[in-house]
């Protein structure tokens, strides 16, 4: 393996628009931090993208990277072993992935039944197992962790600490270690959730043995001991084992990390800035404040959430539409399985006068976007949540991501950049793959042969063996396949380690538009 190459300094990172630190409440208690102590954050700090080796060299199975690429999950070896490398080299042996935050610096692995919290970029660690953190698993592919819990901006980790007793909900402040520590009050916490602006904690709550067998059951099995995720990976599933009447009923509660209160609000759909998102038995949507209701939608729209703006406390949603004005008499009007689309905010509906197909899902709150993709049967749309407008868009088009203004559209073979201040596209290249490789982090894109970092442009070309993709426009690769052919009835490998990060906005761009 060659020593690692001098790594590039990491990409400048968006301030999130929302960032609330909770202060300390008197229902709160502060713990100090354990481990290592956290790293100032003005210290200077080693960079996120180290362009050393990665893995061993030989076969390799990618599991999951870090959005900034400070870290990469694979297995490697023989036998295959599971391992997290911070930066380059061979890296560590660990048992699972529990938790990673969307920034891609903080990742929480499981070794040997000890879970850390780690800081890939300063890789100080928090051993979260002598803390008290509750670890166990709900059985569900692909599911998160149920109590563990960072929020958009990296800056906290809600998890749940088990106790005698009990249990606690705990905030860490991930750049201090400081903690607030909270009471959920009578029974038991099956699932936690932390608001991406850090303002909330919302939590499913076993309050009553309601199947009355004298214990509070999840209304889902615990997840067992996982077997190695290297040992012969398996077909993608995605299975769900909860069920009507399975365990005790859930009630939904929500804690205020800024005044440390926990209450139960059974008709929660989702925390929306400094409010609550509910719905009420009519189906009209009502903004709570302090428990203090102010009507949203009316019960006729009936409205399921598209998509929630906790920043600009704004919701699109999804109504059914009103009944024809002259029917035949006697005779009812048949369901056309589409709904309007309408926006609403305090004071405030729209109807945007387009229609999708019949939704029964309701969208969690977020932050940090304005234009938000529509697509009405096969022509597409951005609704832009600043001006509240919607934005046509050419026929065929699709959204691949979106950045403040901007987003990045792919169009048959072609890439374009439109700005929606301006209402104008510009073309970004040409020659884009029948079949192409799709990926993304944040706003940077790969789709093969190009990649875009960030919406703005230019693309550039895509190198060769793309595995994953990282925020700041650094492709994860494999290397060339150069063994030896494989045994007789043995699966070659496709992916061949040592991995490289490689820079692609060092490429030549794909040239002026065309």
């Amino acid at each position: 393996m060659t020593p690692p190459l001098p790594a590039m300094p990491p990409p400048a990172r968006p301030t999130p628009l929302v960032t609330a630190t909770p202060a300390a409440a008197p229902k709160a208690a502060t713990a100090s931090s354990a481990g290592t102590p956290a790293t100032p954050a003005d210290a200077k700090l080693p960079p996120a993208v180290s362009l050393g080796d990665i893995g061993a060299t030989g076969p390799a199975l990618l599991l999951a990277s870090s959005a900034s690429g400070a870290w990469v999950a694979l297995c490697d070896g023989e036998p295959k072993t599971e391992k997290l490398v911070l930066g380059s080299g061979s890296g560590e042996a660990i048992d699972d992935l529990l938790a990673e935050d969307p920034t891609g610096r903080y990742v929480v692995s499981a070794h040997d039944g000890v879970a850390q919290l780690i800081d890939a970029v300063s890789q100080s660690r928090v051993n979260l197992s002598e803390l008290g953190a509750d670890l166990r698993r709900l059985r569900a592919d692909y599911a998160e962790h149920r109590a563990l819990s960072f929020d958009a901006g990296g800056k906290h980790l809600a998890y749940l600490r088990r106790l005698a007793g009990g249990s606690q909900i705990v905030v860490r402040r991930l750049d201090t270690g400081s903690e607030q520590v909270f009471s959920p009050g009578a029974g038991e916490v099956f699932r936690l959730q932390l608001s991406p602006d850090a303002r909330w904690v919302t939590l499913d709550l076993l309050r009553e043995d309601t199947n009355k067998n004298g214990k509070l059951d999840w209304p889902a099995p615990e997840e067992p001991p996982r077997k190695s995720r290297c040992e012969k990976p398996g077909l993608p599933k995605f299975r769900s084992f909860q069920y009507q009447a399975r365990g005790d009923a859930v009630t939904r509660a929500v804690l205020s990390l800024g005044d440390g209160a926990v209450r139960d609000v059974p008709d929660l759909i989702t925390p929306l800035g400094a409010s609550l998102l509910v719905r009420e038995a009519d189906g009209g949507l009502r903004l709570d404040v302090g428990g203090k209701r102010t009507a949203l939608s009316p019960a006729s729209c009936a409205a399921r959430v598209l998509f929630a703006d906790a920043e600009r406390g704004l919701v699109l949603a999804a109504c059914a539409p009103p009944p024809p004005k002259n029917p035949r008499k006697g005779a009812a009007a048949a369901p056309t399985g589409k709904r309007e689309v309408w926006l609403f905010g305090p004071g405030y509906a729209k109807n945007l006068q387009s229609e999708l197909y019949e939704t029964s899902t309701d969208r969690e709150a977020a932050i940090g976007s304005r234009l938000v993709p529509l697509y009405p049967g096969s022509e597409a749309s951005l609704v832009d949540l600043e001006q509240r407008v919607v934005l046509p868009l050419p026929s065929g088009s699709r959204v691949v991501t979106t950045s403040g203004p901007l987003a990045l559209i792919w169009r048959g073979s072609d890439l374009y950049r439109y700005d929606a201040n301006s209402k104008s596209e510009q073309h970004l290249a040409h020659g884009i793959l029948k079949n192409p490789d799709l990926l993304q982090a944040g706003s940077s894109v790969l789709l093969s042969p190009f990649v875009v970092v960030g919406v703005g442009g230019p693309a550039f070309p895509s190198p060769p063996r793309a595995l994953a993709m990282s925020e700041g426009g650094f492709v994860l690769t494999a290397s060339p396949n150069s063994a030896q052919p494989a045994a007789a009835g043995a699966a070659e490998s496709a992916i061949q380690g040592p991995l490289h990060w490689l820079n692609a906005s060092l490429g030549t761009p794909d040239g002026p538009p065309r």
